[in-house]
């Protein structure tokens, strides 16, 4: 009896070894999985972009692995991923089954998760026209000058930058969605604020339900705090759209949403699209557009202290070109400030902010870098893997902004992604370039940065992952460059 056991077991390890070999006869290389689990034990919920990095170095820059019984295509070069985005656009513009993005996404009525059709591509265009239609709407220069003023109030003591930049970034995308006259409160600011840091921490642990569906109908605590923030975000931005919808005048545009409604009627959009999915889409706008300018600027702030030198330059910069006019900075000084534009590019890249983008899946059978890609794959764009490429970088763990800048110090951006590529790059990059360069502009022209005496700065290593790397809370202290009031 033991050894028929025994014999079976050995025939049915066979036949899973020879019908997975089969299987992947034609794809990228990668580990081999195991029955059920595939290869999660090989990819961990703390750093899982590192992980498939380390992968990378065994299997190539393109490479399988299994997550569950789902497999999943990992992208860690630039060069295939501008493959994938680019040429094959519309062969990697679809979207897998993600649970949490669902919730996040309004029931795939959003823009993020919602997968590519003739619907997404109207709803995208008439969210991205009124995006540039309206960006002055919402007057980045008065938000970035209120924060300074709360940076000024501190008169030097040390202060935690964190919430105050989540604040005024979330005021300024308030402004931008519903109008001056209309725009959020600060108590529904803070609401908004507190659930898309719910979303972030949710979308990073997305994969494991994607992975095992059963568990989705568990009591898992971060399932029950995602759907109550998703009903107090749908409950804010549902009731100001009807406000929106009953005041609406074509003739009197004032604000995205308003602009959203004329585009809606003027595409004759009706017949696909819903003013439901228009709900989604001002949603789509706050919630990333707040949160991943605000998490940039933080680092960008932990970056100038932490490396005094490069503060030290961008404040030359800045005198340089602004000087002692009686004026700050604008966003037409931008192409005059190589080496600000630089830094932010640096930070980008190190940080990678976004380090494992929203998966991505094939519309139809296609090919990447030479393997044969089957319809339905779910595709992982390793961004943190690409910006810290060695083949592409020279020293890619060092930080060095001065990357970006040729020999006469002109800017010359390439390599990274912070926005994505093609069909599926986000809607709001124009704006959040604008939003991040202002504010950083003004800020550092406004002040210098120090760490308290004392205190030290976390490592960036101990940055928490959701779906965006967030930095661990710090203390500073903003030392007033110019005394001043503007």
């Amino acid at each position: 009896m033991i050894a028929e056991v025994v014999a079976l077991l050995i025939f049915l390890v066979a036949v899973y070894v020879v019908s997975t070999i089969w299987e992947n006869r034609n794809l990228p290389p990668g580990p081999f999985p195991l029955p059920m689990l595939g290869n999660l034990l090989s990819v961990g919920l703390k750093q899982p972009y590192r992980d498939l990095a380390n992968m990378a170095e065994k299997y190539g820059k393109l490479f399988r692995i299994h997550m569950g019984s789902r497999k999943v295509i990992v992208i860690n070069s630039y060069e295939i991923a501008r493959e994938a985005l680019i040429a094959k656009a519309e062969d990697f513009a679809g979207r897998p089954h993600h649970f949490f993005g669902s919730i996040f996404g309004r029931n795939s009525t959003d823009l993020a998760f919602q997968t590519f059709s003739q619907r997404w591509k109207i709803q995208h265009k008439i969210t991205l026209t009124a995006l540039r239609l309206t960006a002055d709407k919402a007057n980045i220069a008065l938000h970035v000058e209120q924060l300074c003023e709360k940076f000024h109030s501190y008169n030097g003591k040390p202060f935690c930058p964190r919430d105050l930049v989540y604040k005024s970034f979330g005021n300024c995308l308030s402004s931008l969605i519903f109008g001056q006259e209309n725009k959020l409160d600060d108590c529904e600011v803070d609401k908004l604020i507190e659930a898309l840091h719910i979303f972030a921490k949710s979308l990073g642990a997305a994969n494991f339900i994607d992975t095992f569906p059963i568990f989705k109908y568990f009591p898992i605590e971060i399932i029950r705090k995602a759907r109550q923030a998703a009903e107090t975000r749908d409950e804010i931005f549902e009731r100001k759209f009807e406000e929106h919808v009953s005041t609406f005048q074509k003739d009197n545009i004032r604000d995205l949403i308003d602009t959203m409604l004329k585009g809606f009627h003027e595409n004759n959009a009706r017949g696909l699209l819903t003013e439901e999915y228009l709900i989604s889409s001002a949603s789509d706008v706050f919630m990333p557009g707040t949160e991943t300018p605000s998490t940039v600027m933080t680092w960008l702030v932990f970056y100038a202290i932490k490396y005094p030198d490069v503060q030290a330059r961008l404040h030359r910069e800045l005198d340089d070109v602004i000087g002692n006019t009686n004026r700050l900075p604008e966003i037409s000084d931008r192409h005059n400030l190589p080496y600000l534009e630089a830094f932010i590019a640096e930070v980008h890249r190190i940080v990678s902010d976004t380090p494992l983008a929203v998966p991505h899946s094939t519309m139809r059978d296609t090919s990447l870098a030479g393997f044969l890609i089957p319809r339905d794959t779910t595709v992982f764009l390793n961004l943190w893997a690409i910006h810290h490429n060695p083949d592409y970088w020279n020293d890619p763990f060092c930080f060095k902004p001065e990357r970006f800048l040729d020999e006469q110090g002109q800017l010359h951006v390439e390599g990274i992604l912070p926005f994505s590529l093609g069909k599926r790059s986000c809607p709001g990059e124009s704006f959040g370039k604008k939003a991040v360069f202002l504010y950083v502009a003004r800020l550092l022209y406004r002040f210098k940065f120090e760490c308290p005496p004392g205190d030290m700065l976390p490592g960036e290593e101990e940055c928490d992952y959701g779906i965006l790397l967030d930095c661990k809370p710090f203390k500073m202290c903003a030392i007033a460059r110019r005394n001043e009031k503007r």
